[in-house]
């Protein structure tokens, strides 16, 4: 995550000096297909493989694969299920606040309220501190290949020491959204696949969403020709896994579509599934990421501020399977996703080309790793 953010942070300045690009108004956004267009084909051209689909607040605008996205040659299309990686999290910050609004849970309550075997150091850390990475819980406690239960999960996130004093700083922690996975079985009664369905994605019509309950054979699907940890797809692990991936729950490894994901956007747009003031928090720029305060964090999304003048949340995630982003201008009501399984061209320079084209700017063209 953080050499995204780094990069990124140097694109804020490139992109500021950008000219302006002419604009064409749809759906209540602006994007001007042309150059998106040419700006795409060039990414091809130079190794991009993988979906991109922008929307307005209406519908989508844009959506097209790139490449193939499997052994057999398979195009890669807005339908093809996808690893979302850490955008998972935003998924679990959002169920929390369900929950809220529910009164079910406080966002100050402690873990000592949800796990009575919690250890001492541990257990006045907060909701609120999981969500937004100041728990003081380290990053991982092993490899997503490995299979573990719930159970194993917690006595060894409860066995490990913390880095930082709960509350002290921001500290990226997929350890804190695995947590907040467990807290969400617990008091929804429900497992956290089932329960994200219900409260979330089947009110926004999500049905190509989840770990394992979508029925993903007769979709098309990211797969490596070579085994990666064992495995060619994330889908693969998680079979395997059968339930028992707490490394992963809660915090990534979640599949979906990039028609899926646009519609998660335009249902956050409305009161579809969370109210204006739980929507105020999910996006509350809560602590900052970085010492330049650039960056900050919500519930599940990284917050710019300024981006060019503009409010961008945002969140990127990377796995052994795939690199995603998926950035927001809640105001102007427009988002985009990208989804890539391997080339030479990473997700994080195709963002920062279509952000431009969304802000009216001429994107910078992409390069390959290799001559970066």
């Amino acid at each position: 995550m953080t050499i995204f953010r780094l990069i990124l942070i140097a694109a804020l300045g490139l992109v500021s000096q950008r000219a302006t690009a002419q604009t064409a108004p749809h759906h209540g956004g602006f994007i001007d297909r042309e150059v998106l267009t040419d700006f795409l084909n060039d990414a091809e051209e130079k190794g991009f493989k993988g979906v991109v689909a922008v929307s307005g607040p209406d519908g989508t605008i844009f959506s097209r694969g790139f490449g193939t996205a499997d052994t057999m040659g398979t195009a890669y299309s807005p339908q093809t299920v996808v690893d979302i990686a850490s955008v998972t999290k935003q998924f679990t910050g959002a169920a929390i606040l369900t929950l809220f609004e529910d009164g079910k849970l406080s966002l100050n309550d402690r873990l000592n309220r949800f796990f009575p075997d919690v250890p001492t150091d541990k257990g006045a850390i907060t909701v609120h501190q999981l969500l937004t990475h100041t728990a003081g819980l380290p990053h991982g406690l092993g490899e997503d290949k490995e299979i573990i239960g719930k159970q194993d999960y917690i006595a060894r996130a409860f066995a490990t020491p913390l880095i930082l004093r709960p509350g002290e700083r921001y500290e990226y922690s997929n350890v804190g959204f695995t947590l907040a996975a467990a807290i969400i079985e617990q008091v929804s009664g429900q497992s956290y696949e089932d329960y994200l369905y219900e409260a979330l994605w089947k009110p926004a019509g999500m049905v190509a969403t989840g770990y394992l309950r979508p029925n993903w054979n007769d979709r098309p699907m990211q797969t490596h020709a070579a085994p990666i940890e064992g495995f060619h797809a994330q889908q693969e692990l998680l079979e395997k896994a059968d339930g028992k991936f707490w490394h992963l729950t809660g915090n990534g490894g979640l599949l979906s579509t990039a028609e899926n994901i646009l519609k998660w956007h335009r249902a956050l747009l409305k009161n579809t599934v969370l109210s204006d003031e739980s929507k105020a928090l999910l996006f509350e720029p809560h602590v900052p990421e970085d010492a330049d305060g650039v960056y900050h964090y919500g519930y599940g999304w990284s917050v710019v501020p300024d981006y060019l003048g503009k409010k961008l949340v945002w969140h990127n995630g990377g796995s052994y399977f795939a690199t995603a982003d998926f950035w927001r201008f809640p105001a102007q009501g427009t988002a985009f996703f990208i989804a890539s399984h391997e080339g030479d061209i990473p997700t994080f320079m195709v963002a920062d080309g279509i952000a431009a084209i969304l802000l009216g700017k001429t994107p910078r063209p992409v390069s390959r790793q290799a001559e970066e």
